[in-house]
């Protein structure tokens, strides 16, 4: 148990020194930040799919149901950490950019014969941005260069229960407490101006539900739905304006508080698994019209996402050939985004491939490469197309513990 606990404490401190480091977007500037949709751990690869996934080895938080595949006297452990590159475009011009963080850490267990928990912590928005403009002072040829910036987002510690009610059904629920720190810098050559949100520390809860069934020896089907009610939370506000020249606050005030929401959400996906190969596909819509941007030329929309995904094992049970027990995992997703700027809609989409290493018993390395293409209508001369690639790399820890050795 030292060397888990040991992961975890180390893990933890990654989490908390990789919270400033987000992925670049400038529509991060808006309302509680861009939204995390990815997918966190060994599904990645598979297009974010998981509603309607299960596997006794691996932790997968998109639904809680599918916990109670764990078997009896196991202890899971995953995280992973992910960094890329994104090219954002616009009005004829181009930048590149760089960002890296922990993706997640989680953690479970069989707490009896019907009940399984896990522990994990999962990013909810991030914020990261930075936009120079410069402009002539009036009264002169000479210009002021003012750079807006932004960090931080707000963060999910979730509980999650998974029950199995019947034979081939499971229940699930996941207890979580949002909370962040969201900072949005002003600074000129004379002045530094910050804008500080932070979070009351909010429950929130989400459910899930799978059906699955043996449809043969050696396949089966697996069926699932989650869902989450939106929920209020206060964000308490100051702003600081300070003297660049010596750094010195000059003001200090209390701003007043805001209110954001985190959206409602319902989905639903299938899976349908052989010895070698797992298919499937999932659904979610997400109500983002109740979440206020904070700007009048953005406003916010309802949003559904479509996910297909595979995975491929030549033989997993090869003990001479290591590459055989070798997964390989493919998936796309598209969605219509959530953000409306001057009526225009845009379209998302994002391509994923993935391996799965195999060590000892039920551990593995894994790998996804993910491009991610956030783009508006080019007619709109407002709108930043976003191109993004990604590579995420885990390891998930699969033991027995608390089981007593016997010798003869």
């Amino acid at each position: 148990m030292n060397k888990y606990l040991s992961a975890v404490a180390i893990s933890a401190c990654l989490c908390t020194l990789a919270a400033a480091q987000s992925p670049v977007s400038p529509y991060s500037l808006f309302g509680i930040g861009s939204i995390d949709n990815s997918s966190h751990g060994a599904y990645t690869g598979m297009g974010g799919i998981g509603t309607g996934l299960r596997e006794s080895n691996v932790l997968n938080t998109a639904n809680p149901a599918s916990l109670t595949a764990m078997k009896k006297q196991t202890f899971v452990l995953d995280l992973a950490a992910r960094g890329g590159m994104s090219y954002l475009a616009g009005q004829g011009r181009g930048a590149f950019s760089g960002n890296g963080n922990l993706d997640h850490i989680g953690m479970g267990f069989r707490i009896g014969s019907f009940v399984s928990a896990a522990v994990n912590l999962t990013p909810l928005s991030n914020v990261e941005y930075r936009i120079r403009k410069e402009t002539f002072i009036e009264g002169s040829g000479e210009k002021m260069t003012t750079v807006y910036s932004g960090s931080g987002g707000l963060h999910k510690i979730g509980l999650s229960l998974g029950f199995d009610v019947f034979r081939d059904l499971s229940v699930g629920i996941t207890g979580s407490i949002i909370m962040g720190q969201i900072t949005h810098t002003e600074s000129s050559d004379y002045w530094t101006s910050r804008y500080k949100s932070v979070s009351n520390v909010t429950p929130y809860l989400n459910f899930g539900i799978q059906y699955h069934r043996q449809t043969g020896k050696y396949s089966s089907i697996t069926a699932g739905i989650t869902g989450g009610y939106r929920k209020k939370f206060s964000m308490h506000n100051t702003t600081d304006i300070s003297d660049n020249a010596d750094s010195t606050v000059v003001s200090e005030k209390v701003s007043p508080s805001t209110v954001q929401n985190i959206p409602a959400f319902v989905g639903a996906g299938i899976s349908y698994s052989t010895r070698t190969m797992t298919v499937g596909i999932d659904y979610s819509f997400q109500a983002y019209s109740s979440v206020n941007s904070g700007n009048a030329l953005v406003e916010y929309k309802n949003m559904n996402r479509i996910s297909a995904g595979i995975s491929y094992t030549p033989n997993q049970y090869d003990v001479r050939h290591y590459w055989k027990r070798i997964q390989f995992l493919f998936g796309a997703s598209v969605d219509g985004s959530h953000i409306l700027t001057g009526k225009s809609e845009g379209l998302n989409w994002s391509v994923s491939a993935g391996m799965k290493f195999p060590f000892r018993n039920s551990n593995f390395l894994y790998w996804t490469l993910e491009y991610d293409r956030y783009g508006f209508p080019v007619t709109n001369r407002n709108t930043v197309s976003e191109n993004c690639l990604s590579l995420t790399l885990g390891i998930s820890f699969a033991e027995g513990w608390f089981i007593r050795r016997k010798f003869e």
